[in-house]
């Protein structure tokens, strides 16, 4: 019986059904008694039988796909799923910011609180019986621009005693990770919420200090182990606004004022019993880190934090941002700049910046100022945080002009300064010619949300989004394509021959500061014998691509460590391209690769380099993924000795590889 499972396991990739045979056998094996285990398997060994007497037929039959059919099959719904899969999001190795795993592009959280619809109700109140209002919201948001969405989780929907969770909650929480899967939205999870008071049990307020952080514990051990696997997870929150008691007194009640008739903040102690604030904080927050470290190893960890954490006279939080900071992996801090004061929102984030933690503005809002004012707030703290999120309630601003009430024209004033500033913050680059005109034509291309890279062969170029030049140098010829990575820049460069049978190239990878464009260090990669022309990075490896003589029908692709130290040599089956490869950059999931020849030759592969299309596309003169649902792909042209090179953005076609994003 075990050779008959065995073998239907193998038989799975071509007939789908063959795995209820083995589902039966399996299962009756555990289960049945012996005269009902011998029916099953005289039942099962003659389907078994049929199988193995369709298999044996495939292997001579005409009329079965042959290995290349069914790879040509593949690889068209795999280039159907290049861009649907996440990155997880990770900080990055250099300076305080976040990076997408994979890729190694820069991350940065922009997006809304959804912390309920228009009518106050919270998440948890609507997100069974009236689930499509999520589903609608979450791809509103998307459309909106956004790349975040913070939920709030109260603790008395997900938690029915102190150690024991809500099923059900628990399942709608993976329900909406899956949600945020499809839609391409990361999610900041908020736990421990206490905003309407009557959801709080009453257990739960009754629980003296040890054992209520025990039952907050156990809230996170459960949604840990709920989201650990879901790389659409941008964070753990421990907690909304937590605060320690001040002064020597004993509170009676865990929760602060109500504020529009929600409980926005909370106390983690009622008694200092002499202990320091900070103290506190601390071993509150190591203790649901162990927690959520149970179950989830990589997920980033903060807590949002109000302005008057920081240590300075008047009402504090005990929360002091350099006391709890090497605790966390970022700092999260809400602010609401008011009018005229905006320079004191402003060094609020400076303040918690000086930690050299990256920041994020968690929440933020026109409710004390207008759209000018805040829109210098996020503009004044571009170099100090890393992400900004405002918040939305469940309309568009189709919906909600014209605005009938000075909610709804607050609410629609961010609503319209989000859509306006979401290409400024997330480097967006729709269409861009770079300045200037070069000898040599453009050879590859790389941006970050601040700056795009050029590469002309023997000049290389610094622009802002807009293509104005920053810097420019002059490099020795060839200088190729290039990928952006941290605070560095890589170049693939060729001093010798490209395409020679006999190798005759001379092959480097130089790296320059992104900042000025210095050169920073040079590194041999004497494998590429046929002419480093290409590079791209996925998890901690460069991968250089290059030149290759006529008659070639594959390419090879040069995995080389941080270090560039040659790992591997990895072979595409891709057909003869003219002169090999020119561009290569990774994104969600899938390689592509840029070839000259008439026409112009695209390739895309998965991870390993398995061939998942040859097209008909043009992007030989660089190619880069975005931290967004959309490519880069660079054109350009010679007149008269003169190069110029631009820039059009581009999305995933499962007919053509890839194709011109509309505007």
């Amino acid at each position: 019986m075990q050779r008959t499972v065995l073998f239907c396991q193998q038989l799975q990739k071509r007939w789908p059904w063959c795995h209820v045979v083995g589902y039966i056998l399996q299962w009756n094996g555990r289960r049945l008694p012996p005269a009902g285990m011998r029916t099953t398997v005289a039942i099962t060994s003659v389907l078994a039988a049929l199988m193995l007497a369709m298999h044996a037929r495939a292997q001579d039959d005409p009329r079965e796909p042959s290995a290349n059919q069914e790879e040509s099959a593949s690889a068209a719904s795999g280039a159907c799923r290049c861009g649907q899969t996440m990155e997880w999001v990770q900080l990055a190795p250099q300076g305080a910011k976040f990076e997408l795993a994979d890729s190694g592009r820069r991350f940065v959280p922009w997006g809304f609180n959804y912390d309920h619809e228009g009518d106050g109700r919270l998440l948890e109140d609507y997100w069974v019986d009236q689930w499509d209002r999520v589903d609608s919201a979450f791809r509103e948001m998307k459309q909106l621009g956004a790349n975040t969405v913070r939920i709030h989780l109260q603790f008395g929907k997900f938690m029915v005693s102190e150690d024991v969770p809500n099923a059900t909650s628990l399942h709608q929480l993976r329900r909406l990770v899956q949600l945020a899967e499809e839609v391409g939205i990361y999610l900041d999870i908020t736990g421990l919420g206490c905003y309407h008071k009557a959801d709080v049990p009453a257990w739960y307020d009754q629980l003296d200090e040890p054992a209520r952080w025990a039952a907050q514990a156990a809230f996170w051990r459960s949604v840990a182990a709920t989201c650990a696997d879901s790389p659409a997870v941008f964070c753990y929150d421990l907690m909304n606004e937590p605060v320690v008691p001040g002064g020597d007194g004993q509170r009676s009640d865990w929760l602060g004022p109500a504020f529009a008739g929600k409980h926005f903040v909370q106390f983690i102690a009622l008694d200092r019993q002499g202990r320091e604030r900070s103290a506190i904080a601390r071993q509150w927050i190591s203790t649901l880190v162990e927690a959520i470290r149970q179950h989830d190893s990589k997920h980033l960890i903060t807590v949002g934090l109000v302005p008057w954490s920081l240590d300075r006279p008047g009402l504090t939080s005990g929360f002091s941002p350099p006391a709890i900071a090497d605790l966390l992996d970022f700092l999260a801090v809400h602010v609401y700049p008011e009018a005229g004061k905006v320079d004191d929102a402003i060094d609020i984030v400076r303040a918690f910046a000086a930690t050299g933690k990256p920041v994020v503005v968690e929440e933020t809002f026109t409710l004390k100022c207008g759209a000018n004012d805040l829109e210098t707030f996020i503009d004044g703290t571009r170099n100090l945080a890393t992400g900004w999120i405002g918040f939305y309630w469940g309309q568009t601003p189709e919906e909600i002009r014209p605005a009938q009430s000075i909610p709804a024209s607050l609410t629609l004033s961010w609503l319209e300064l989000f859509q306006r500033k979401t290409d400024t913050i997330l480097g967006h680059v729709r269409a861009v010619r770079c300045e200037g005109r070069y000898p040599g034509h453009l050879q590859g291309i790389c941006a970050t949300p601040e700056h795009i890279f050029w590469s002309f062969t023997t000049d290389l170029v610094k622009t802002d989004l807009a293509g104005r030049i920053v810097a420019r140098i002059e490099v020795p010829t060839h200088h190729g394509d290039l990928c952006c990575r941290g605070d560095r820049l890589y170049v693939a460069v060729n001093l010798g021959q490209f395409n020679h049978p006999q190798g005759h190239a001379d092959s480097w990878v130089y790296v320059y500061d992104q900042s000025d464009l210095e050169l920073v260090s040079k590194h041999p990669v004497p494998e590429v014998r046929f002419g480093a022309g290409g590079i791209g990075y996925r998890e901690g490896r460069f991968f250089v691509v290059g030149g290759l003589p006529p008659g070639i029908a594959v390419n090879y692709v040069y995995e080389y460590n941080a270090d560039f130290e040659f790992a591997r040599q990895h072979t595409i089956a891709s057909g003869s391209t003219l002169m090999g490869i020119q561009t290569a950059a990774y994104w969600r999931g899938c390689w592509f690769f840029g070839c000259y020849g008439t026409p112009r030759v695209l390739l895309v592969t998965d991870s390993s380099f398995r061939l998942l299309g040859r097209y008909a596309f043009d992007c030989a003169y660089g190619v880069d993924g975005t931290a967004t649902d959309r490519l880069l792909v660079a054109e350009g042209a010679c007149e008269n000795g003169q190069c110029w090179g631009g820039i059009f953005s581009a999305i995933p076609d499962p007919a053509a590889g890839l194709r011109r994003a509309e505007p």
